[in-house]
C-alpha cells in the first residue's frame, strides 16, 4: 500500500484572508496619517502666506502719510500648492495720542470649515 504525503507548507484560504485584512487595516491607518501630514502642511503654508501678507500690508500702512492712515478690509488671493486661497485682511488704526496710533492687521483664512488667524499689531508715529 502507498502513502500519500501531505504538502503542508501552503496558506490556507483563511490565513490569506486574516492576512488581507490586517494589511488592509494598516493601509487604512497609513492613508489617515497622510491625510493629516497634507493638511497640517497645508494649514502651515497658510500660515506662512498670511505672514507675508500682513508684513506686506503693515510696510504698505507706514509708508502711507499719518493723516492718511485710516480702518479698512480687503482680500487678497494666492495660489498655494496648485490651489486658490483667500485671505481676508483686516486692519484698524487707533490714535493713541495726537502724535502716534496703534495699527493692527490681521489676516483670516479658512481650511476645512475651520478659520485661521494671524495678526500683527505696530504703533506709527507722526514723522
Amino acid at each position: 500500500m502507498k502513502t500519500v504525503k501531505l504538502n503542508n507548507k501552503a496558506f490556507t484560504l483563511v490565513e490569506v484572508l486574516i492576512a488581507i485584512t490586517i494589511l488592509t487595516i494598516g493601509m487604512l491607518g497609513a492613508l489617515e496619517g497622510l491625510l493629516l501630514y497634507t493638511q497640517y502642511n497645508i494649514n502651515n503654508l497658510c500660515r506662512d502666506e498670511s505672514v507675508k501678507i500682513a508684513e506686506q500690508k503693515i510696510n504698505e500702512l507706514r509708508n502711507t502719510s499719518y493723516s492718511s492712515l485710516t480702518s479698512g478690509t480687503t482680500t487678497v488671493r494666492r495660489k498655494i500648492k496648485n490651489f486658490e486661497r483667500d485671505f481676508n485682511v483686516e486692519w484698524s488704526v487707533a490714535a493713541i495720542s495726537s502724535n502716534s496710533s496703534s495699527v493692527e492687521v490681521n489676516v483670516k483664512w479658512t481650511i476645512m470649515n475651520k478659520e485661521w488667524s494671524h495678526a500683527v499689531r505696530t504703533i506709527i508715529n507722526r514723522g
